[in-house]
C-alpha cells in the first residue's frame, strides 16, 4: 500500500511538515501512501485527516501507524472496533489507554490477553462499572491496582479491593477519594504502613481515625496526619510533642494551631 514515487524531490523533513500541518485532502491522501513510516504516522495522528484515509491507514503494515489511527478522534467507531482486535498488542494498548475510547470498545478490550491492555481499560474513565467489577478480580495485581485508582470505582467496589492480597492495591484503594467511612477505618489498621499512610492523607478520613493514626509507630504516618486538614486541634496539639522533627514542624504549621 506504500508507494515510492511520491514527490521524490522532497526530503523527509518537508514531507513530515506537510503531513502535520496540511489540511488538503489530496495532500494527506498522497502522504498516507508515503514510503516513510514517520510520515504515515503523522497523517494518522493529524486531526485534519478525514475518516476514509484513517480507515485506509487502519490496515497499514506498521503498528505505530495503526496506533495513531486508534487514538485519532476522527476515526469511525467501526474502524476502532476492528482495531480492538488488532494482532499487535501496541495498537490495542493505545486504544485501551486513549481517553476518548468508547465504553463498548473498552468492554471488548477488558477481556484482552495482554495485561497492559487490561490495565488501560481499568484506568480509563470511560470504562463501565460492569467491566470495572470484572477487572477488580483480575489475576494480575497491576490491573486491580488500576481499578483502585479509577475515580469511577464505587464505594462497594473499593470495599472489595480494600481486602486485596496486594499491598499496592490496598494503598491505592486508601488513596481513592471515593473510599470513605468504614472502609478507611478498616484500612487504618492494615499491617502495611504504606496503606495506613494513605489513609492518613485521605481527606475523607474521620477525625477519630486520624487521632488513632497520630499514635502510629512509623513517623511517616504521623507526619501525614499532621498534614491532613481534617485533623482535630486536639490531635495536632498532641503531635506538637512528637519526637520526630518533621512531624513537629508539620503540626506546628497546621492551620488549627
Amino acid at each position: 500500500m506504500v508507494q515510492n514515487n511520491i514527490e521524490k524531490s522532497e526530503d523527509l523533513e518537508s514531507r513530515l511538515k506537510k503531513a502535520k500541518e496540511s489540511s488538503s485532502v489530496n495532500t494527506l491522501l498522497k502522504l498516507s501512501k508515503d514510503e516513510a513510516t514517520e510520515v504515515r504516522c503523522e497523517v494518522a495522528n493529524s486531526l485534519k485527516t478525514p475518516r476514509y484515509i484513517l480507515e485506509r491507514l487502519s490496515i497499514d503494515d506498521n503498528e505505530e501507524v495503526r496506533s495513531g489511527v486508534a487514538t485519532n478522534p476522527n476515526t469511525h467507531h467501526l474502524t476502532l472496533s476492528n482495531l480492538s482486535e488488532d494482532s499487535h498488542y501496541y495498537v490495542r494498548r493505545s486504544l485501551a489507554w486513549f481517553e476518548n475510547t468508547q465504553p463498548s470498545i473498552l468492554g471488548i478490550l477488558a477481556k484482552d490477553q495482554d495485561m497492559d491492555v487490561r490495565c488501560g481499560v481499568a484506568a480509563n474513565q470511560n470504562t463501565l462499572l460492569v467491566n470495572l467489577k470484572i477487572l477488580a478480580n483480575d489475576n494480575k495485581w497491576q490491573v486491580r491496582a488500576a481499578v483502585a485508582q479509577n475515580t469511577n470505582s464505587t464505594t462497594r467496589l473499593l470495599e472489595h479491593l480494600s481486602k486485596d492480597k496486594s499491598g499496592a492495591v490496598r494503598v491505592l484503594t486508601a488513596e481513592n477519594q471515593n473510599t470513605k467511612g468504614k472502609v478507611l477505618e478498616s484500612l487504618s489498621i492494615d499491617s502495611n504502613k504504606d496503606v495506613r499512610n494513605s489513609v492518613a492523607t485521605n481527606s475523607n478520613t474521620s477525625i477519630e481515625v486520624l487521632d488513632a493514626l497520630s499514635k502510629d509507630k512509623f513517623f511517616e504516618v504521623r507526619f501525614a496526619v499532621a498534614l491532613n486538614a481534617n485533623t482535630s486541634a486536639r490531635t495536632i496539639k498532641f503531635l506538637l510533642d512528637d519526637c520526630d522533627e518533621n512531624v513537629f514542624e508539620a503540626a506546628n504549621n497546621h492551620p488549627k494551631i
